[in-house]
């Protein structure tokens, strides 16, 4: 499966967008669904996703603001662009996200390339819908990066359905701290949250000002740990 652009669409028709997928050259793997932060589909994510493809996954990353700006590639370190992508946050409507991630995973594991088992990784807001995934889906395991605010947490969440790896960077976690949301993390089971000291936003992001070469490899090597565990005990067929 060559890497490109795929389209991603229900029954009905009234949901239609784009996706970016890669795949090593042959053969029948386990899938990764690839969730974008808040910048969009850029090279970022799709150097990720290409590093996953390596390490024998196939991956599919979806465009979760097909509704308001279809293909996005925004800069982190530009102010406008960071604008914007504030503005889109502000937009999106984090149950109609769901219901996308619902439609792609479908998609994933039908893909001949992949073998049916899928894990969700995700990035800021796409950290959210990683963390809602685990907790409602029937997926192998969730990796999440910095979660984007703390108001989808619910306060009955005492148990996610499979392993879920959190990396949080120190700001990120003193935010998860003022509004008790720590204690809150660390008393659901299934969850293992590593915390990157000395790490601001964006520390994973190769092109970011914050961006932390130690740290990010560090979180993806922890990454590839945890999915590789979770492939090798599915609770899927």
């Amino acid at each position: 499966m060559p890497s490109g652009s795929i389209e991603i669409e229900n029954k009905k028709k009234e949901i239609k967008f784009k996706g970016y997928v890669t795949a090593p050259a042959n053969g029948v793997y386990p899938g990764v669904l690839l969730l974008h932060q808040s910048y969009g589909m850029d090279a970022n994510i799709r150097a990720y996703a290409e590093l996953l493809a390596a390490n024998n996954y196939t991956v599919f990353i979806p465009d979760l603001f097909w509704r308001d700006l279809p293909g996005c590639e925004l800069n982190s370190n530009n102010d406008e662009d960071i604008n914007k992508s504030l503005d889109l946050l502000k937009k999106y409507d984090i149950d109609k996200g769901f219901e996308d991630i619902t439609l792609c995973l479908k998609w994933l594991r039908e893909t001949p390339q992949c073998n049916g088992l899928v894990t969700v990784i995700g990035f800021g807001i796409g950290a959210n819908l990683s963390y809602l995934a685990g907790l409602w889906l029937d997926i192998e395991s969730t990796v999440c990066y910095d979660f984007e605010g703390f108001d989808f947490f619910q306060g009955d969440d005492l148990s996610i359905r499979r392993p879920m790896l959190i990396h949080l960077n120190q700001s990120n976690n003193k935010f998860l701290k003022k509004d008790k949301k720590e204690k809150f993390i660390y008393n659901i089971q299934n969850i293992d949250l590593q915390i990157y000291e000395n790490c601001s936003n964006n520390f994973y992001r190769i092109s970011d000002k914050n961006y932390n070469h130690e740290a990010n490899k560090d979180s993806f090597d922890k990454t590839l740990t945890h999915i590789k565990k979770a492939f090798s005990r599915p609770h899927s067929t």
